[in-house]
């Protein structure tokens, strides 16, 4: 079994560690986590995905772990995302929730996940949508995810959550906020928590005013109060939630669900752009390049943008029908020793780089042939695959590499189809890249490797 499908396995089973790895997976980028995700997805759908948002200081944090236990009184696995705000310079991030949800953390029902939001915006992390399909696949019947304190426009939470409660509190000594449009456009419930402070009633008021004012399709969301460090209010709540829920269960909850999906979607396929831009390389092609032209007034950025655009499509990017294949990044030759490369020499391609890569057991030495290279790749072990090649057929081609968008996404994609391959997961190889490899059996008799740039 592939470590993968070993790890999918354990997540479905429930167990905490292996759903911690594959929500680390997400966070990271593991090239590894679309293969994983492609095998929870059918397991997804069922749990119940609340969003807590609100300004800073509003006890989102306290109101989550109140549901959280009201929950598990019911006999309810409850998992709970909740982003705090990271440094713009370091990435780190204090995480405070931890701190606030500290007498959950004994109970075997419930897993709290916090996540840095590392620059991303909208009041969630990046991965917030990836870790909540994992705890959904895993069994958790309730996700909550608490948001990072939003202003009026970050407001991400409405195109993940299922029901998304935006909480108020009085005595904030903003008048109108109440009347700021984006979290009034998001909300399902409204709770004005810490209502056992003076001004209550006036900020339940408040909210009523601008909900009169506002347009609504069928569901008007219900403004409540609570006050979450003692519990008061909160069976009002999640009886809201309960009949939020019966209501999404028609027409308009379909529609809901569709636009959800449509941004994920969206969302992704941005990622892989950006991703794919920032991989750029070459004067013509690379973002500093294109904005040195821009700051000495010679170029402007909408021909940057569609400059770039065009260099995307060329190398099997946005739009190509390559699907993700970018250019043929070097011939692998296999020799008994890298250092007796006079001939290349000879030729003017001198060495640029030589590296041990310990997972292959080999000593790779490149040398640059315009946009590609020549590997030469000398074994380091009798067990090695090179060393096999060696013995049975003796120095020559190896292998041919082509680089790719994405490893893990093209490993898919060939594996569904009934290709032969030699590894299906990708490998770390050199230059950072990750590597895996096609059987000759497929290609036609030439081994091939399919390698992904490190960032």
């Amino acid at each position: 079994m592939s470590a993968v499908r070993d790890l999918a396995a354990r997540v479905l089973a429930g167990a905490p560690p292996a759903i911690a790895r594959a929500i680390t997976w997400a966070e990271t980028s593991d090239p590894r986590f679309p293969e994983l995700l492609a095998l929870l997805w059918p397991r997804t759908g069922r749990a119940r995905v609340v969003g807590l948002t609100g300004a800073p200081g509003a006890g989102k944090s306290t109101l989550t772990a109140v549901l959280a236990k009201a929950a598990r009184a019911d006999g309810r696995k409850v998992g709970i995302v909740a982003v705090d705000p990271s440094s713009p310079f370091t990435g780190g991030a204090i995480l405070g929730d931890r701190i606030r949800m500290q007498d959950l953390y004994t109970d075997p029902g419930v897993m709290i996940r916090s996540m840095a939001t590392r620059g991303h915006l909208g009041g969630l992390s990046r991965a917030t949508a990836d870790a909540v399909d994992v705890l959904d696949a895993a069994g958790f019947d309730d996700v909550l995810v608490e948001t990072v304190g939003v202003g009026q426009d970050e407001v991400e939470v409405f195109r993940l959550a299922e029901t998304c409660v935006v909480l108020l509190t009085p005595g904030m000594g903003d008048d109108i906020q109440a009347i700021k449009a984006g979290l009034m456009e998001v909300a399902d419930v409204f709770v004005v928590n810490k209502a056992d402070r003076e001004g209550a009633d006036r900020t339940v008021g408040e909210v009523l005013q601008m909900l009169e004012l506002g347009e609504h399709g069928e569901w008007i969301p219900p403004v409540l109060k609570t006050v979450a460090r003692t519990g008061d209010g909160v069976a009002g709540l999640r009886a809201e939630l309960d009949r939020h829920r019966d209501f999404l269960a028609g027409p308009a909850g379909a529609s809901r669900r569709r636009v959800r999906t449509v941004r994920r979607i969206e969302t992704i396929v941005q990622q892989r752009l950006l991703a794919e831009l920032h991989g750029l390389s070459g004067s013509e092609a690379s973002m500093a390049s294109w904005a040195g032209r821009i700051e000495a007034r010679s170029e402007d950025p909408f021909r940057a943008a569609e400059a770039l655009l065009s260099t995307l499509r060329r190398s099997g990017g946005a739009g190509s029908s390559k699907d993700g294949v970018r250019k043929i990044s070097h011939l692998g030759l296999a020799v008994a020793s890298v250092d007796g490369g006079g001939f290349w020499d000879l030729l003017g391609l001198p060495e640029e780089h030589r590296e041990e890569v310990a997972s292959q057991k080999v000593i790779t030495s490149f040398r640059p042939v315009g946009e590609s290279a020549l590997e030469l790749l000398e074994p380091t072990a009798p067990e090695s695959p090179i060393a096999k090649f060696l013995e049975k057929k003796g120095p020559g081609l190896h292998h041919v590499c082509l680089e790719v968008a994405d490893v893990a996404a093209m490993l898919a994609k060939l594996k569904a189809a009934g290709v032969r391959l030699v590894n299906e997961t990708p490998l770390p190889g050199a230059h950072g890249c990750l590597v895996a490899f096609v059987h000759p059996a497929a290609t036609g008799g030439v081994l091939l490797e399919l390698s992904q740039p490190g960032s």
